[in-house]
């Protein structure tokens, strides 16, 4: 028994450890947050050492503490990879992947089945920005975003992909538009600007057509998905963005504007969350989305 009430405390001490709040270990483990404090109290009178500074309204590691925790995130990761070697009808480890809609619907759903194939052992959920707002979806272990590297040091982030930003829109309406030679022209088309994305247009002008003091306004569409919609059935031109319309490319439903190099170019970032409870599951799959050869 107290083998077994051991282990407990010690899990219970991981999560506290990795969220740095016994509410929101509490709610990781699925127990109250009562029960978190009574697990970490018997595990350092067991111990004989304080664990955690309690300050008013946050705690600490203590010096000790900081030392255990690398030995059992380390253990608890070992003891996790073994069990799914030798027991691989266990349940599968579910992770969370936090990202943007257009991300999601066009570039990683594409990529369950393959996933799925690779490592049987992990069920990927998918939740956008939007719905990460909800308290109910703090949690996440991977997030894949664009802008900058993060300042925090909490997080592993590495490059994803450099997005291709470049003009593109509906095979009919690229032949109605024939007088288009030179960036310039597009001044003179149907522009679809794509809210969360409204700069690109102007930093595009800005780039190859210097003499248009400003982007023209056209139609403004909430979300990369109706963008590329509204493109596809022949409402004007949209700053597409590569691997995100690699697909509709392929297929001909989309086509470039031009077909020399006239594109931004915009990084998307891969992060793993380091207090994710299956880290080590969690880099497996962030290595899986990053490998080029992963098919769609």
């Amino acid at each position: 028994m107290a083998n077994k009430l051991q282990l407990n405390s010690i899990r219970t001490f991981d999560a506290v450890a990795r969220r740095m709040s016994f509410s929101l270990a509490a709610e990781e483990l699925s127990v109250s947050q009562s029960a978190v404090s009574q697990q970490v109290r018997q595990l350092e009178a067991e111990l004989g050492s304080k664990l955690f500074v309690r300050h008013n309204r946050s705690i600490s590691l203590t010096e000790n503490g900081r030392a255990y925790f690398g030995v059992v995130r380390e253990v608890l990761d070992r003891l996790d990879s073994v069990t799914q070697q030798l027991f691989p009808r266990r349940s599968a480890r579910t992770l969370t992947v936090r990202c943007t809609p257009s991300v999601a619907a066009l570039w990683l759903s594409r990529k369950l089945r393959s996933i799925s194939q690779s490592i049987p052992d992990v069920d990927v959920r998918i939740i956008t920005l939007d719905n990460a707002m909800d308290g109910r979806h703090r949690v996440w272990d991977i997030e894949i975003f664009r802008g900058r590297f993060p300042e925090d040091t909490d997080a592993d982030t590495e490059l994803l992909w450099d997005a291709e930003i470049l003009p593109v829109c509906a095979p009919d309406y690229l032949k109605s538009i024939g007088f288009v030679q030179m960036p310039g022209d597009l001044a003179r088309c149907d522009l679809i600007h794509t809210l969360g994305y409204k700069n690109d247009w102007h930093r595009w002008f800005r780039t190859f057509a210097p003499d248009i003091p400003k982007a023209p306004s056209g139609l403004s569409v909430d979300g990369m998905l109706i963008a590329i919609d509204a493109a596809e059935n022949g409402e004007g031109i949209l700053l597409g963005r590569r691997p995100l319309v690699d697909s509709h490319l392929a297929d001909g439903r989309l086509v470039r504007v031009f077909q020399e190099d006239h594109a931004l170019h915009s990084p998307y970032l891969i992060r793993i969350n380091s207090k994710s409870a299956g880290w080590q599951a969690t880099r497996r799959l962030r290595d899986l989305l990053q490998a080029k050869t992963v098919p769609d």
